[in-house]
């Protein structure tokens, strides 16, 4: 006895199966609507701007400890304050290296970031090697769309807005 044959549809048949070559344009609307919402919250939010304060506080911590002067005048302190240590007659490379000269293994933890517009406070647990460690505060300003060093205070002074 012969059994009846079953004939199967080919997959390329289906036409649900088969990719499309060109999305609708409709759904590519939908889909660069739906980025640039979420740019704009996250935006909103500050989380990049957070995140970005904190990179900073810390790559400073670093390059400190690994005296990269040129990297902290380069790409972390302020205009404002390479002005002040060229403005006392020495280039900011070496004002750093004499004032940072003696500073063995510093550490900076930072603990809170508050951003207010283009400045930002944070704070931050120190310690180096042979001193008392302590809770400051690095004070940032937003330069050029970069987020740089613009002074570091105790925490006492560092009641106040950015």
């Amino acid at each position: 006895m012969r059994r009846p044959s079953i004939r199967k549809p080919s997959l390329s048949r289906l036409s649900i199966l088969k990719p499309s070559r060109r999305p609708p344009l409709r759904i590519i609307a939908i889909a660069v609507v739906a980025i640039a919402a979420i740019v704009l919250l996250l935006r909103a939010c500050g989380g990049d701007d957070d995140r970005e304060v904190r990179r900073t506080v810390e790559r400073f911590g670093q390059a400190s400890r690994d005296k990269d002067y040129q990297a902290l005048c380069d790409e972390l302190l302020s205009k404002k304050v390479v002005e002040q240590a060229r403005s006392a007659g020495q280039p900011c490379e070496v004002a750093l290296q004499i004032g940072l000269g003696d500073v063995r293994n510093p550490t900076l933890k930072v603990r809170s970031v508050e951003i207010d517009g283009d400045e930002a406070l944070a704070r931050v647990d120190s310690k180096a090697v042979g001193q008392r460690p302590s809770q400051d505060t690095v004070k940032l300003v937003r330069e050029d769309g970069d987020w740089r060093i613009k002074d570091l205070a105790d925490e006492a002074a560092a009641g106040a807005k950015p």
